[in-house]
Parts: C-alpha cells; structure tokens; sequence
C-alpha cells in the first residue's frame, strides 16, 4: 500500500515592505532642499537694482530728434540702451557668464519656477513676510559680526537691540515690533566689510545655479557662513536645508521682478549685470555714506583688480 509523504510545512518568508522608513524620506526631503538652497542662494538681488535702472536711464541725457520728425517712444528706448557707453564694471569672462546664464536660466524655468509658484499658492502674503523675518532675524547675527569689524559701533548697538526685542517680544522673529518703536534694521555683510577696506570688486562672474556675483563678494559670502549661528548649532545637511528655505523665501519675495526685468530687457544678460552691479553699490552705500571720503578712489562703479 502506498502511504504519501507527509508534505513539510512551508515556512512563508514576509516580503519585504515597498516604500522607505520616515527616516529615509526626512533625508530624502531635506537633500532636496538642499539642491534648493544652492539654486536660490543669488536670486533676490535685482528688486532695488530694478528702479535705480529705470530712474538712471530716465535722467540719461538724449539728443533731441531733428525738426519736422516725430520721436517714437520705441526707438528711443532702442537708443538709449545701444548708444549707452561700454560698462564701468570688469567683465573680462562675458561669452563663459552668458553660457552660464543660459543654464541657469532653463533651471530657472523648469525647476526653480514651479517650486515658487506652488510654495506662494500654499502660503499666503502675511504668511510669507513672516517667514521672511523669521529668516531676517536670524541671519542679523551676520550684520552684527561686520559692524564690528567694520568699527560701526552705533549700528552694531541698534542690531544687537533688535536681535534682542524680535527675538523676544518679536516671537523669534516673526513679528517685528523693534520696527514699530523705531528701531530700523540694516544689512552688513564681509563683501561690504572687504568694499570699505578698498578692496577691489574683481570680475563679474554668473556662478552655476548661484547667480551673478564677483570675486569680492564671492569671498564675503563664504566668510558670512563661517558667522551663522546654524554653522555652529546644526549639522552641514541641515545648513543647506536653512539655506534652501530662506532662499525660497527670498525668491518668492524678488520673482515678479526679476520677471519684468528678463520680459522688458532687449539684453538680459546686460541687463541683469546692470541690475546686480547698481544693487550692490546701493547695498554697500546704504548705511555708509559717511565712509565715502576714507576712500581715495571712492565712486559709483565697481574697481577692476
């Protein structure tokens, strides 16, 4: 008689489960706001360059047409912009920049764009502004560090109250009453530190993903991370995540801006350093007009090396 084989019972094996552990999609998360970060670091810089372009180029002088002829608005903003002299500011690196303003460009449209529309859709305007002084307020210790070193002692006073008051009263930074009892805010940073010592600007440079820039404040902006409380208290991926949200936040403040700019330029390349070189000289003169006669070669325009 025939007596089967009793069948071994088959242990089931659990498959392994699809997807990643909470942890692993935190990483995931802050490495991509990470690659943020560095996109947007350079973003903001056109807004205040923006009206010191149009309000230079409408107080340039302009040849009166001749008699009997009509001026047309449209070809004499196609005048003053080509009859305009060479730029005051180095560029020896210009065919190199514009390859890479191209690049950055089709990031601009395809990455940086989307990310921006969607994160002012899900927050709205005052949201927005206080996210934006939260990150102000942090990055005062900045401002604080280079007006000591640059020996302004009334400002490092008035920076270190409104540290203080937002900081506190201010709910870290969200809120800023220092402003509302008249204490006003200003930016430092080592680039203007390095400007006043009489340092040279060096050539105009547009780093991959980071912008229009030069060597000076290239410099300045790596000695200015060195000072952020978030080099000492955090980890490097969690720097890059602050960076990324701060400059998400900058950007979303500058895009409409930077928009006109690219739409109303017949150059933008010449356009865009025209903008950052007239911002830069706003932001470094600002609060330092009276340092204007410590430099023998102080002017308007940037100084080659």
């Amino acid at each position: 008689m025939y007596f089967p084989t009793p069948m071994k019972r088959i242990r089931r094996i659990p498959s392994r489960r699809l997807g990643r552990s909470p942890r692993e999609s935190c990483l995931w998360v802050r490495l991509f706001f990470c690659i943020v970060g560095i996109v947007l670091v350079c973003s903001a810089p056109v807004q205040a360059a923006k009206s010191e372009g149009a309000s230079s180029q409408s107080e340039a002088a302009v040849d009166l047409p001749p008699v009997g002829l009509e001026p047309d608005p449209l070809f004499d903003e196609f005048d003053l912009e080509f009859e305009m002299g060479p730029s005051s500011f180095p560029d020896p690196l210009e065919p190199m920049n514009r390859g890479m303003l191209g690049f950055n460009s089709v990031v601009d449209r395809f990455v940086m764009d989307p990310i921006t529309s969607v994160y002012r859709f899900i927050f709205p305007e005052a949201v927005r502004r206080s996210i934006g002084r939260f990150f102000e307020n942090i990055n005062s210790t900045q401002t604080l560090i280079n007006d000591i070193f640059q020996l302004e002692w009334e400002g490092a006073g008035i920076t270190t109250a409104r540290l203080v008051i937002n900081t506190t009263v201010g709910v870290g930074g969200l809120f800023d009453p220092a402003k509302a009892w008249g204490i006003k805010g200003h930016v430092s940073d080592f680039g203007q530190t390095l400007a006043l010592a009489g340092a040279p600007s060096g050539p105009y440079v547009i780093l991959p993903l980071l912008g229009p820039s030069n060597v000076r404040d290239g410099i300045g902006q790596g000695v200015d991370a060195l000072f952020h409380p978030t080099f000492f208290l955090l980890g490097g991926t969690d720097v890059l995540f602050f960076s990324g949200s701060s400059g998400l936040t900058e950007r979303a403040r500058h895009v409409d801006e930077l928009n006109a700019l690219k739409e109303s330029s017949i150059d933008y390349y010449a356009a865009l350093r025209s903008a950052f070189y007239q911002n830069r000289q706003a932001e470094i003169w600002a609060n330092r007009e009276h340092r204007r006669s410590d430099l023998p070669s102080a002017n308007n325009t940037a100084r080659a090396w």
